[in-house]
């Protein structure tokens, strides 16, 4: 015989949840030791590249100072005054001795090729009654000095002188003589390049 009667049936009592109380504990202990452990390791990284900042910014300033000590120093080497007076001294002198030397080598090649086909021209029109004691080449301009036992000689030889190629196109511009005593008659003839007519001038 029932002594108790039950009135609820299993509908009515509450469904049971598959997350408990403990459950829910457990869970959230793990969450806070993720956030934990999270937290550490940020922490840890945070703290290196902290110290590698640092060592940086170290370095930088040591390299800074280095940098400033350097530049010191190179303001104080200076070149001094008279080494750079002496060098443009130097450099002077050598752009003079350059030049010197130019007009050397102009001169050398300019006398050499007034002289050798001249005297050729001259050996092709001598004469015994004439003989030369100087001789001046420069650029077109001849002189020749010398003395001659005949007064007539020296315009025969002048004549001759033209036909030369060396003296071909030049006119004797002037021509003076004298007479010394117990000496030969000297001569002195100018040759310019010829503009107009010939000229022989006595003086």
């Amino acid at each position: 015989m029932k002594l108790r009667v039950n009135l609820y049936s299993e509908s009515l009592f509450p469904a049971e949840l598959g997350l408990s109380f403990l459950r829910l504990n457990q869970v959230l202990v793990g969450l806070v030791l993720v956030l934990l452990l999270s937290s550490a390791i940020a922490y840890g990284l945070v703290s290196s590249l902290a110290s590698e900042k640092a060592e940086l910014q170290q370095t930088k300033a040591t390299l800074d100072r280095q940098k400033t000590e350097l530049e010191a120093d190179l303001a104080k080497r200076l070149p001094s005054a008279s080494l750079v007076a002496e060098v443009e001294l130097k450099a002077q002198q050598l752009a003079l001795k350059q030049m010197l030397m130019g007009k050397l080598s102009q001169q050398e090649a300019l006398t050499s090729f007034g002289y050798s086909p001249l005297l050729t021209d001259l050996a092709s029109v001598a004469d015994r009654s004439i003989w030369l004691n100087r001789i001046q080449v420069n650029e077109n301009r001849y002189i020749f000095e010398g003395y001659t036992s005949s007064p007539q000689s020296v315009p025969n030889w002048i004549d001759r002188l033209k036909t030369t190629t060396t003296l071909r196109g030049h006119a004797f511009a002037s021509m003076t003589m004298s007479l010394g005593e117990d000496q030969p008659l000297a001569f002195k003839l100018t040759s310019d390049v010829e503009t107009g007519s010939n000229a022989v001038e006595a003086r």
